[in-house]
């Protein structure tokens, strides 16, 4: 996972200020999801406010469209109320594209199955610079989008390999990186049966761990055994029948109805079934069938897409829980009472100009042991005073699409043993307050989101055993209500997106139980009461896009249990109180966002005595100048500031495992750091695991770098900086950008994975040595007078190598540890101003991806030898490229890209790729040949998006996929087309009595037709001469040739040859002639002459005369006497009929016929390059050479 996780954030590289869009492809049961979580969470902090992650797409698309995709992400990223009045996605399209130009943002879209929902969520536009975009999917295909300004960067997310398949097993069965002694072939067994599927391996595992019989291993083997064949749902289910019957139901529950829904909300009902939620969620997250992300009270549940299949399919058969829209509306209209169904949720979206649905109080009551109901968009009519006494959840939405909240109008609807109600969506009335609310005492969760509260909050003087209290997104609401006192086992207040709550209660203080209290985008709060200092026991205290808030009171000293204390995007705050000191609990302070704020310029001197904080976050504190004296507790510092006017010396905190110093300056402007800075001192900061000095023309050469022995991840911008030299070898990470360095040498750097060099004005030479045995990935870019990279040594590890806009490098060196020694060095090279590139598998035996883009010098790549590992080569902007050759030698490639090379004309060895899994060309329309279809062995099933790319066929609509077989029959189909255009006759003898005139005058109308469509052609002609003189002249020429043929038909092959254009078959042999040649007509293949000229025309297909003269004496009478003499007439006829009809085709369509002797693309480069004639003059010719037979 980790390093799954570092590649991809590699590719991310959100120190980067460019615009960078990465997808994860793979099969289901991979783990793309749980690694773009992890990765999104990682990114969060840098992103602020302006993260979303979307999850779920094709399935959101599938069930409520893409709509609500659209409002989730615009309500994410901004605080537009746009996204509330979205009607169609063209308008989700327009919103979206109006936010995220303007700021960066961080986008993750999960499980895409459809290009078109990426351009409908991410847009078509300009990406504001620093903007992130990831996508999972289990379809590469999807990526390739034609019209989207950005190209995603693809990281395949593989099977296991055998040893990292049993390595996962391993550690989840044993929990060791091995099998035990006397299990490991058990264990290969095992391994062997699940096709290193890591969702198979991580269940099984998981479910034997402990056991330490081995009859239960032989049980178990014998059962996957028999699965071996079958589904993946036959494996997953052996975990699932191993659990007890309440484990089973909350794995169902989850799976139907409470994917991405928050944990604590739902412990609660399952509590109040007699489960044991918490050790039932335990086993199921031990056993791999659940997981429960996020972090502090924000942990939703997650569950892979074939668990959720494998539970829903089960619910099905059971008959108990009721999710699909379509079972639903077919049970609804049913008159049959439905006792087994327990939960039931419906779930669809109204539109503008779409009513919603209406369900009634005497549907409901065909339901009567619902004990689980939630309706979306779903108007209730009826007396509901005798339904619903069984139920315990109760979700109510009312999601419109942009219409207005709907009144919440319900008759007798008595909640009295509800736990959890959230409702979504409605005008809260009074009377609706008392309807749903008054009666449900043993509200344990109330969840209030989108709803116009007009008379205020609920009064809660019923609700005493109310332990969560949300309201979230109410825009109208604007007073609490006093009685929020009596709540005296609430632990849990949020207020999200109430832009109207100016202030709280005094009688807030009464909540003595209290742990969590939150505010984000509380726009018009100001502050907090005194009281809040009663709160004994809250923890967590929180605001976010609070702009008008200006600080705490003093009493905020007294939260003796505080630990998270964060202000984020607060412009107003004028500082922190005094009495922060007596925090004695605070653990993490967050400060971040500050640039708007004047008045506060440094810290208050008592965090210093925060002797438990161990965390403190000033990112973009801007007007910071300078730092107090720090707690020595602290274990990481980020400090962002550009006003900082010196560089703190936080040599005392020893305890500092990372560590973040900027000035917020980029090349080009100007630091505020007058003072000379001596930067020695973090020499001594030993615990140091993660370093980025961001300082603006800082010297750090006085740092003593070996000195940090636990250091592994090192970034380095802006810093003036000579020279590296003696780097930990505990280093994992290095990044360099905007240094001053004019040369980097690594050796002794065994743990380096990752190298990222950019921006580095000055570099001219990179040197890597075989020390680095662990080098993963490499990215070097915008590096402008980079001459020279070079690798020496075996880079064993390696898999990804970026280099990109480096336009002066002129050498790329890979030495094996086997060569250096040699004489016949062959080392690869990129040579002379990048004309040639070569590369060769003894230099990168572990390369796996290869990616060579906006390279304007090289003219020809060549893979001149097996690159065994590589199995993905794109190139893309290589605007001199006229040559790539030896694909074939990549016997591992499974991806291939080449985009946007107008020059290239030749590419060799597509068709012996016999693994590639996609092949997407776009914009390479000189490209003259490129597939062998007959031979090509490329697999049919290989994804193709193929556009621009010379003659051939385009592969469909951008975005789009088809398979190989598919593309081949369309080239196929193509070239029949092409050969059918192409019209197969004789020019025969002239004055053949069989061209002489019909008697019934029929040919003479027809003749006469076309040669009126010749006459306007001719017009035609004339215009295209106006462009050539010389046109005109050897028009001339050719129709005096003609006028004064003397019968002789070399004339008429002469004519052609000399002017380039494919000799024709001379017909006018005589009998003798053809005997004398019967060996060269037999060897030539006489009946079909493939004649092709020296300019590489389209190969002309001509039947002779003596096919012609072979069919009639097959079958007529060969010896003169006669006896078939009316046989023969009549045959004659045929024939006659036969030619006549072939020469009317072709007189009629000379263009096809013009077409088949020379292709007029051909014409057009002739003439460019001044060879040949003219196409009018070509034109006029052929239409000659039609004419000429019919006039004799």
């Amino acid at each position: 996972m980790e390093n799954r996780i570092s590649a991809i954030n590699n590719l991310l590289d959100i120190d980067v200020g460019d615009v960078r869009l990465v997808g994860i492809y793979g099969m289901g049961g991979m783990g793309k999801t749980t690694l773009a979580k992890e990765i999104y969470n990682q990114l969060c902090p840098h992103f602020g406010k302006s993260c979303s992650f979307l999850r779920d797409v094709r399935e959101t698309a599938k069930t409520v469209g893409l709509v609500k995709l659209q409002e989730q992400l615009l309500s994410d990223i901004s605080n537009s109320t746009v996204a509330h009045n979205i009607r169609y996605d063209d308008d989700g399209i327009k919103a979206i594209e109006g936010t995220i130009c303007n700021k960066k943002v961080l986008v993750v879209l999960d499980d895409v199955d459809d290009g078109n929902q990426i351009r409908k969520l991410i847009g078509r536009t300009f990406l504001y610079p620093g903007t992130r975009i990831l996508v999972t999917t289990r379809d590469s295909g999807v990526l390739n989008i034609r019209g989207l300004k950005y190209k995603f960067k693809p990281y395949e997310l593989e099977r296991l390999s055998d040893e990292h398949a049993l390595q996962l097993f391993s550690k989840h069965a044993f929990d060791d990186g091995s099998p035990l002694e006397g299990y490991e072939t058990l264990s290969k067994d095992i391994v062997h049966t699940t096709g290193g599927l890591p969702l198979a391996l991580q269940a099984i595992g998981a479910l034997l761990f402990g056991q330490k019989k081995k009859k239960i291993w032989e049980e178990m083997r014998q059962k996957l055994n028999k699965t071996l064949n079958k589904d993946v749902w036959e494996q997953l289910k052996i975990s699932y029948d191993a659990l007890e019957p309440n484990q089973q139901h909350i794995f169902l529950d989850i799976a139907c109805f409470f994917i991405d829904q928050k944990k604590t909300n739902l412990i609660y009902g399952w509590e109040e079934f007699g489960f044991s939620p918490e050790e039932a969620i335990d086993v199921l997250i031990k056993r791999c069938m659940i997981k429960v992300v996020g972090y502090l009270d924000d942990k939703r549940f997650w569950m892979h897409d074939q668990f959720i299949d494998l539970g829903r399919a089960i619910a099905k058969k059971e008959g108990t829980r009721l999710w699909d829209k379509a079972d639903i509306i077919c049970e609804l209209s049913s008159k049959e009472k439905k006792q087994k169904v327990q939960a039931l949720c419906f779930r669809e979206r109204c539109y503008w100009d779409v009513p919603c649905r209406t369900v009634t109080a005497k549907q409901i009551k065909r339901f009567p042991n619902l004990q689980f109901l939630w309706l979306s968009s779903v108007n209730l009519q009826g007396d509901f005073a005798s339904c619903l006494s069984k139920l315990k959840w109760f979700y109510l939405w009312h999601h419109t699409g942009g219409n207005d909240d709907q009144a919440l109008m319900l008759t007798n609807l008595h909640l009295e043993n509800v736990v959890l109600l959230h409702t979504y969506g409605y005008e809260w009335t009074e009377d609706a307050i008392k309807s749903l609310i008054k009666e449900a005492t043993k509200l344990k969760i109330l969840i209030i989101e989108s709803c116009r509260l007009s008379h205020g909050t609920p009064i809660f003087s019923k609700h005493l055993v109310l332990e969560k209290l949300s309201f979230l997104r109410c825009s109208s609401l604007k007073k609490i209500s006093c009685s929020i006192r009596k709540l005296r086992w609430l632990t849990y207040l949020e207020f999200e997106h109430c832009k109207a709550l100016e202030k709280l209660p005094e009688q807030i203080g009464g909540l003595k139980n209290l742990q969590h209290l939150s505010f984000g985008d509380c726009q018009s709060l100001r502050g907090l009461p005194d009281s809040v200092g009663e709160l004994k026991n809250l923890q967590h205290l929180s605001f976010g896009d609070c702009q008008s808030l200006r600080g705490l009171p003093d009493s905020v000293g007294e939260l003796k249990n505080l630990q998270h204390l964060s202000f984020r995007y607060c412009p107003s705050l004028r500082g922190l109180p005094d009495s922060v000191s007596k925090l004695d609990s605070l653990t993490d302070l967050h400060l971040e966002d500050y640039s708007k704020i004047r008045k506060l310029l440094k810290l208050p001197d008592s965090v210093s005595k925060l002797d438990s904080l161990t965390e403190l976050h000033l990112d973009d504190c801007n007007k910071i100048q300078e730092l107090p004296e720090l707690p020595k507790s602290l274990a990481t510092l980020r400090l962002a500031s550009s006003s900082l006017q010196s560089i703190p010396d936080v040599s005392n905190l020893t305890n500092l495992v990372e560590l973040l110093l900027s000035d917020g300056q980029i090349p080009g402007g100007r630091s505020n750091i007058t003072q000379s800075c001596d930067l020695s001192w973090i020499g001594r900061l030993f615990k140091l695991r993660k370093l980025e000095l961001c300082l603006l023309n800082v010297r750090a050469t006085s740092i003593e770098w070996g000195s940090l022995s636990l250091l592994e991840e090192l970034r380095l911008d802006g810093l003036d900086l000579q020279k590296l030299k003696q780097l930990p070898s505990s280093l994992r990470v290095l990044k360099l950008r905007w240094t001053q360095v004019k040369q980097v040498e690594l050796d002794g750097l065994p743990n380096l994975e990752e190298l990222i060099i950019g921006r580095c004005e000055r570099l001219a030479r990179i040197s890597v040595t075989s020390s680095l045995n662990k080098l993963r990935d490499v990215l070097v870019f915008n590096c402008p007078k980079l001459v020279e990279l070079q690798f020496h040594g075996v880079l064993k590890s390696m898999e990804s190598l970026d280099n990109s806009d480096n336009e002066s490098l002129e050498r790329l060196v890979c030495l094996s540890e086997e060569e250096l020694g040699c004489n016949e060095l062959q080392a690869p090279e990129l040579t002379d101003g990048w004309r040639r590139v070569s590369l060769v598998s003894s230099s990168l035996k572990m390369l796996r991806e290869l990616d060579l883009s906006s390279f304007p010098g090289p003219q020809e790549i060549q893979f001149v030898s097996t690159v065994e590992a590589l199995e993905m080569f794109s190139v893309s902007d290589c605007s001199s490229l006229k040559r790539l050759g030896g694909l074939s030698n990549l016997k591992n490639l499974n991806n291939l890209s080449i985009w946007s090379c107008p020059t290239l004309q030749v590419v060799e060895g597509i068709d012996k790729l016999e693994r590639l899994e996609y092949l997407g060309i776009d914009d390479c329309r000189s490209v003259e040949r490129i597939f062998e279809s007959s031979s090509s062995k490329i697999p049919k099933e290989c994804k193709i998006q193929i556009h621009d790319l010379g003659q051939l066929p385009s592969s469909g609509d951008q975005g789009s996929f088809i398979t190989w077989e598919c593309y081949r029959q369309m080239i196929l189909k193509a070239q029949t087309q092409v050969a059918d255009s192409t019209i197969e006759t004789t020019f025969p003898e002239i004055g053949d009595p069989l061209l002489e005139q019909p008697d019934d005058g029929e040919e003479d109308n027809d003749d006469n037709k076309d040669d009126g469509r010749q006459d306007v052609d001719d017009e035609d002609g004339d215009e295209d001469n106006e462009d050539d003189g010389k046109d005109d002249d050897d028009n001339d020429k050719v129709r005096e040739d003609h006028e004064n043929d003397d019968g002789e038909d070399d004339e008429v092959g002469n004519v052609h040859s000399s002017r380039g254009c494919s000799p024709v078959c001379s017909e006018d042999q005589d009998d003798d002639d053809d005997d004398d040649n019967d060996d060269e007509d037999d060897e030539g293949n006489n009946s079909h002459e493939v004649l092709q000229s020296s300019h590489g025309t389209p190969p002309v297909h001509f039947v002779s005369d003596s096919d012609e003269n072979n069919d009639v004496d097959k079958d007529g009478d060969d010896d003169g006497d006669g006896d078939n003499d009316g046989d023969e007439d009549r045959k004659r006829t045929r024939m006659r009929k036969r030619k006549r009809g072939m020469m009317k085709k072709l007189r009629r369509s000379h263009l096809a016929g013009i077409h088949k002797f020379i292709p007029w693309t051909m014409m057009k480069r002739r003439k460019a390059r001044g060879e040949g004639d003219s196409m009018a003059t070509t034109r006029k010719r052929m239409r000659l050479m039609m004419k000429k037979p019919n006039r004799r």
